[in-house]
């Protein structure tokens, strides 16, 4: 049976121009679909996190359009008894580099389980009081995720010019940019970026006291490792970077530090499975998909109006 996860924006398509009591039996037409198709579904809560942070005050101008997403996304891999959900991808890498798990993300995966769980079936002022504070903490590790993204792009436009004013990077001097694009390209550049995410995973299990020192030589033999394994986010990491020094890319404009959760979903893209089964993700996002033919990884991906003409067959 094939696993489908969907994306952020996939749900708030599906959702649009219905009510919250029509999501109901838009999920169910959806789900007899997808088992005639043998499919079956499952949550990622990186795409959970993002829908939770914009009901976290009811002044958010997408509170009503990202709470009929999660009733949404909860009922499309969920029942009033379990859900399934795919590994967050801290999880993923020490499950798959390290042999062990964090059980902080644990159950943190667990918290983001039980509040869509609880706004997809009873989202009545009750439970927003009570998920009040859950909630609050998710919002603030989204837009702390984000800002922290931001400032790391802003440190790669001045360790590669450091004169810079702006976020243009050597505005008046095209072949120094075109050397920078040509170390960015390079693998060194890939294992760099693959070590940054073994890096950010060890020091959550070394916090967590579920591992001892390694050194750096293995530290560095695993990231090459994920390089191979996941080139499909670090690909994406290297376009973003690669926008930085091909134009004024201001990562503070237009929700564009909204990246760092594409980059993350994209470690469910690619030749994956889960259970043995062959792992697709459904996006209309632009960046992904042309991230993911660069990277042959296009067979694994389908655009919101591709999944929905292939469950009609």
């Amino acid at each position: 049976m094939d696993k489908v996860i969907f994306d952020t924006n996939a749900y708030r398509y599906l959702v649009k121009n219905k009510s919250f009591d029509d999501i109901d039996k838009l999920i169910q037409k959806l789900k007899s679909r997808e088992k005639a198709n043998n499919i079956d579904t499952l949550i990622s809560p990186i795409v959970a996190k993002e829908l939770l942070a914009h009901v976290a005050n009811k002044k958010d101008p997408s509170f009503e359009k990202c709470l009929k997403a999660i009733k949404a996304l909860y009922l499309h891999s969920g029942n009033d008894k379990s859900y399934n959900m795919i590994a967050s991808p801290e999880l993923l890498i020490s499950k798959s580099f390290f042999n062990k798990t964090i059980p902080i993300k644990e159950e943190t995966n667990k918290s983001i389980g039980q509040m869509i769980f609880h706004l997809a079936t009873n989202p009545d002022k009750k439970t927003f009081n009570k998920l009040k504070k859950n909630l609050q903490s998710n919002y603030i590790h989204v837009s702390e995720s984000e800002k922290n993204f931001a400032e790391q792009l802003r440190l790669f436009v001045f360790s590669v010019d450091p004169d810079s004013k702006s976020w243009q990077v050597f505005p008046n001097d095209k072949k120094k940019r075109e050397n920078a694009l040509k170390q960015l390209r390079s693998e060194a550049t890939t294992e760099s970026i693959a070590l940054g995410f073994i890096f950010m995973v060890y020091q959550l299990l070394i916090f967590s006291g579920e591992i001892k020192i390694i050194s750096n030589e293995e530290l560095r033999k695993r990231a090459k490792s994920l390089a191979e394994m996941f080139p499909e986010p670090i690909a994406l990491f290297k376009q973003v970077f690669e926008n930085l020094i091909n134009s004024e890319f201001n990562i503070y404009e237009n929700s564009r530090a909204n990246f760092v959760w594409d980059i993350l979903l994209m470690f469910n893209v690619g030749n994956h499975n889960v259970q043995g089964s062959k792992l697709y993700f459904v996006t209309s996002d632009k960046a992904i998909i042309r991230t993911a033919i660069s990277q042959k990884s296009n067979l694994s991906i389908l655009s919101f109006d591709e999944y929905m003409e292939y469950l009609k067959k």
